[in-house]
């Protein structure tokens, strides 16, 4: 068994990857994927549901444990839209690049 990956290896059959697609979420999608909603309090970021961090406590999600729980992820509803800071020179490109009399590319 190789030390970096200490799980076997699968018996399921394996085929070449032909694409991959990349795009980003919407709200409704991410609230959907969300296991819980972060709000302050005991269920915060220190939920169970979003896996867990000692190893005498299973996640309350998958049920696993602390070796073999890949983490979960929440959402926060905020008050106002913003931006996302690893996105914003890519948003700024792109609104370079929009003409501001008829809006084309």
């Amino acid at each position: 068994m190789d030390i970096r990956f200490p799980f076997p290896y699968s018996s399921a059959e394996t085929a070449m990857i032909r694409a991959l697609r990349f795009q980003i979420l919407s709200p409704d999608d991410l609230r959907r994927m969300s296991v819980v909603e972060i709000k302050r309090g005991i269920r915060g970021l220190s939920d169970r549901r979003l896996g867990t961090v000692d190893e005498n406590i299973d996640c309350d999600t998958c049920e696993a444990d602390m070796d073999h729980c890949p983490g979960h992820f929440g959402h926060l509803e905020l008050a106002k839209p913003v931006f996302h800071v690893g996105f914003l020179n890519t948003i700024l490109a792109v609104m370079r690049c929009v003409c501001f009399n008829c809006s084309k590319i």
